[in-house]
């Protein structure tokens, strides 16, 4: 039971049971999904853009109120450990996994000689063209606002009182910010795909 406990052992049996899958039915689900290469990227661009969203709403509705939650019980055990053991491994695959979908897009978008007409909200590209924005926009967001200012939080960078409340308030704006254009932006994608 142990080795499906981990997160490396899980995650590489899902891609194995994805790939028996995909041969288990002699390439007619390549035909059904366009799963070429192109399908795969899209495949993998949603699979990162599920953990990166998945993070996003559980830091805004499950982890930020647990903390002040766990700040205001003076009887209860602290945000101690969630901030030294869960909120750093969270961010991370938060960070990676934004990072993953940007790139994923970038590349979907430059296999069909769409990046300059999508970023210009060229005629016929401004579905993906506002997709593409926004999702650049919270990528922006977690790796040079959430991060730097989650670093300080955390106490994984030095930083004074004051600076730390300026950064929770900063964090929080960013934060916020992203779950506001998730829900377009996963509109865009939808609408791009279908």
């Amino acid at each position: 039971m142990g080795f499906i406990n981990s997160v490396q052992n899980k995650i590489l049996l899902g891609f194995v049971l994805s790939i028996i899958l995909f041969f288990s039915f002699n390439g007619n689900i390549a035909e059904a999904q366009n799963l070429s290469h192109y399908g795969m990227t899209v495949w993998l661009h949603v699979f990162a853009g599920i953990i990166w969203i998945g993070l996003l709403y559980y830091f805004n509705f499950v982890q930020v109120p647990g903390m002040g939650e766990a700040l205001a019980d003076t009887d209860g055990p602290g945000p101690a450990a969630i901030g030294k053991y869960i909120a750093p491994r969270a961010l991370l695959w938060f960070r990676m996994a934004a990072a993953t979908t940007l790139i994923l897009g970038l590349v979907l978008l430059g296999v069909k000689g769409a990046i300059a007409n999508a970023y210009m909200l060229a005629p016929g590209f401004q579905v993906i063209g506002l997709g593409a924005w926004m999702g650049t926009i919270m990528a922006f967001n977690v790796w040079f606002i959430i991060w730097p200012n989650q670093q300080k939080i955390l106490g994984m960078k030095e930083a004074t009182a004051e600076q730390i409340a300026t950064a929770k308030k900063n964090a929080a704006l960013a934060s916020s910010i992203n779950v506001i254009l998730s829900i377009p932006m996963l509109l865009t994608m939808i609408a791009w795909h279908a």
